[in-house]
């Protein structure tokens, strides 16, 4: 899988691996989550990213969140949710502010850009900090992470692309980082399929509100869902 593909062509290129029936499934619900998410008019994306926007800052505001200094945040694609105000936000506050670099492989690394202009268009066409004009920030830096996602379920389990970068990045992360979900509503659906390597994170911001669940429940207790 080369960077010449575009984003579409790598899902389809990760789905077309799948062979087992969990594999197959979870396909399936990364394909329909995107129909869905697709399915929003511009308006509504710009919309619904801003009021995400409002709770993300709100949250960041309260006490929960009091003291973080290093965020590692993102740049979305056309059709993700739009963090861009955000991260000004954050950034006009003193926090520092960090973006993805994608690698082969399924690899990320944490850059700061040096300037407004100090970007380029990565692996399928996605913003990324020109790394000869950034800073590098180690994973155990962050105070928090913002996770982007193709879909997520109650229970605070998420689907991404297929490629697994943040799953393998947020365990390199400080285990008192605060890693907080960031989705459309139309992109929750019912039980996710999981597998062992993928990490659940139990706080969501979508364009409703701030969503949580709590730990795993012990086997046979009735576990508390997002709300």
């Amino acid at each position: 899988m080369g960077k010449e593909m575009t984003l579409e062509q790598a899902i389809d290129y990760m789905d077309g691996r799948t062979c087992d029936a969990a594999a197959v499934r979870k396909a399936q619900q990364r394909r329909d989550a995107i129909r869905r998410r697709r399915a929003l008019t511009q308006a509504e994306r710009d919309e619904k990213s801003a009021a995400i926007c409002r709770y993300l800052q709100e949250l960041f505001a309260g006490d929960e969140f009091a003291g973080v200094k290093t965020v590692f945040s993102y740049r979305a694609t056309w059709e993700e949710a739009n963090v861009d105000a955000f991260n000004t936000w954050a950034q006009e506050r003193g926090i520092c502010v960090a973006y993805p670099r994608s690698l082969p492989g399924g690899i990320m690394k944490a850059l700061v850009p040096c300037g407004r202009k100090d970007w380029k268009q990565g692996a399928y066409g996605i913003w990324e900090p020109a790394e000869e004009r950034s800073e590098p920030v180690d994973p155990e830096k962050f105070d928090a992470i913002l996770v982007p996602c193709v879909s997520f379920d109650r229970k605070g389990n998420r689907c991404g692309h297929g490629a697994g970068c943040y799953d393998r990045y947020l365990p390199r992360c400080r285990e008192d980082g605060k890693a907080v979900l960031i989705a459309f509503d139309v992109q929750e659906t019912g039980a996710l399929v999981t597998e062992a390597t993928d990490v659940p994170i139990r706080l969501a911001v979508t364009e409703s509100g701030v969503k949580r669940v709590r730990e795993p429940a012990p086997e046979g207790a009735k576990e508390e869902s997002m709300k």
